[in-house]
């Protein structure tokens, strides 16, 4: 009669134990895909610092047009429901991107029923961080007499010279 209950004991602290394993991991898979109405092809990656979360997203177009990126960010961990039911949190968040038809367009920020408005504070929401811009071009740098002295070692540069101008004719 002991070995049974002891058992059910065992097995009901390695459940226990296990539980917390399995949301360890759950929450370590943090990238996936997803289609939109449009048909956009999405991938989506979730980075956490410091208690701010950041959802990367970058969409195509069925017909492979260029991809669009953007990326989400907010502290869902100041919503009371989230720290209990966080895997319930992302899928929520992830269907309400599902339904848009262009996820990276600005629009109202993204919020999951259990962190909704009356329920956790304005920075639990997902709010679409600004869009950089085209990055600067890096100059080029400046010609001096001779590409050998631009691109050379010092040591090199009768070798390179001798290259160059073979190159240049």
């Amino acid at each position: 009669m002991r070995l049974p209950l002891a058992l059910l004991a065992v097995a009901a602290l390695g459940a226990a134990g296990g539980g917390g394993a399995e949301r360890e991991e759950a929450e370590e898979a943090r990238a996936g895909r997803f289609s939109t109405p449009e048909q956009q092809r999405c991938r989506w990656e979730l980075r956490s610092a410091a208690g701010a979360s950041e959802l990367r997203l970058s969409c195509r177009a069925a017909g492979g047009g260029p991809a669009r990126s953007c990326a989400y960010r907010g502290e869902p961990r100041r919503c009371p429901a989230f720290g209990a039911r966080s895997r319930q949190y992302w899928r929520q968040i992830l269907s309400r991107l599902r339904r848009r038809h262009h996820p990276c367009a600005p629009g109202a920020p993204l919020s999951a029923r259990l962190c909704g408005p009356g329920r956790a504070p304005p920075e639990a929401q997902l709010r679409l961080l600004p869009d950089p811009g085209p990055a600067a071009p890096v100059p080029a740098p400046e010609p001096s007499e001779e590409p050998a002295q631009t691109y050379c070692a010092e040591r090199w540069h009768s070798l390179c010279s001798f290259f160059v101008g073979f190159w240049e004719g």
